[in-house]
């Protein structure tokens, strides 16, 4: 019990302007590691961003990005898989009308020949080969499903050559934003390289990665994962701190720094409006007291004629008597 008989309520301290921010702060801190905690456990994989480096993937010739597409300095969500079957290829997109960043199939994430140390390549899966009994040739079985010959989707070198005996050159018809042809040397796999694997390529390369970057087909021991969604232009904040992003589309940098300033702006504007409409509705109620009271003390005072009468006003009757 109080002695003074003032309570046993506190008046509230104000936080000081440090401890303000110390606060602000650690909910923005909390809010981020709630969301990349979310990251990982959808993808399954640590870090669950990668920062894109290259334009092989952009569906434009004078470097400007688009959304959908990967681009230069897009930051991709990358999902673990389990088996090659997780994987939809361009061919099978093809055939099932599955498509992602704006073309067929599915975008992978994999190591250059395996390699650890190397900076990871992201591009769309083409093709699945499959090594036949006795390593003399291979099968990729989104063949089947489409049609053959130059007015089809693919063919071959040799005419011999079936969906599930591949000995020759793969020609996949009419590829990507430049409808172009595509070459997959089935011919020059060596023996050291007879594997099951993707064959990927960039959108915006005309080659596919078999043996320009890699020596064989990609097995899904070299897959760290497939590309599932992006966030646009920040990761170009990375690639600017460690002296990348040379060229980075322009309209990306401008669309960059627009959405910085709305992520400063919109919350000090959002303050802004709030506080007014609370000083607006507080104003509201102070004003409607006001007129309350005047109200009252109006209907307390007598009428102006019985003010002038000798003697002053008549005396009022009690509420109840006649």
């Amino acid at each position: 019990m109080s002695s003074d008989g003032s309570g046993d309520k506190k008046e509230k301290k104000k936080l000081s302007p440090g401890m303000q921010f110390l606060r602000d702060a650690g909910v923005a801190l909390i809010f981020v590691a709630t969301l990349l905690l979310a990251m990982y456990a959808y993808t399954g994989l640590w870090p669950p961003l990668v920062v894109v480096e290259s334009s092989s993937m952009m569906h434009t010739e004078d470097n400007t990005s688009q959304i959908g597409v990967i681009d230069t300095g897009d930051l991709v969500l990358v999902k673990d898989i389990d088996s090659s079957g997780d994987i939809v290829t361009y061919l099978q997109g093809v055939h099932t009308d599955y498509s992602t960043y704006g073309d067929y199939g599915d975008v992978i994430i994999y190591k250059i020949n395996g390699d650890d140390s190397r900076t990871p390549i992201i591009h769309r899966a083409m093709a699945y080969l499959e090594l036949n009994p006795g390593g003399a040739s291979y099968t990729c079985e989104a063949l089947q499903y489409l049609e053959r010959g130059p007015n089809g989707k693919w063919d071959t070198a040799d005419s011999g050559d079936e969906w599930d005996s591949l000995t020759s050159t793969l020609y996949i018809y009419r590829v990507g934003y430049k409808h172009e042809t595509v070459t997959i040397r089935i011919d020059r796999i060596s023996n050291s390289d007879d594997r099951n694997g993707f064959v990927t390529k960039g959108d915006h390369n005309d080659d596919v990665d078999l043996f320009r970057l890699v020596s064989g087909p990609i097995p899904v021991s070299w897959v760290v994962g497939e590309a599932r969604g992006e966030l646009p232009w920040f990761g170009l904040l990375k690639l600017w701190a460690s002296g990348g992003a040379v060229d980075a589309p322009p309209n990306s940098v401008r669309d960059l720094w627009i959405a910085m300033a709305l992520i400063v702006v919109t919350p000090i504007a959002l303050d802004v409006v709030l506080t007014f409409r609370i000083r607006r509705r507080i104003a509201r109620k102070r004003e409607a007291a006001i007129q309350q009271h005047e109200e009252a003390i109006r209907q307390e005072q007598p009428p102006a004629d019985e003010k002038n009468l000798p003697g002053g006003p008549p005396p009022r009757t009690p509420p109840g008597q006649v």
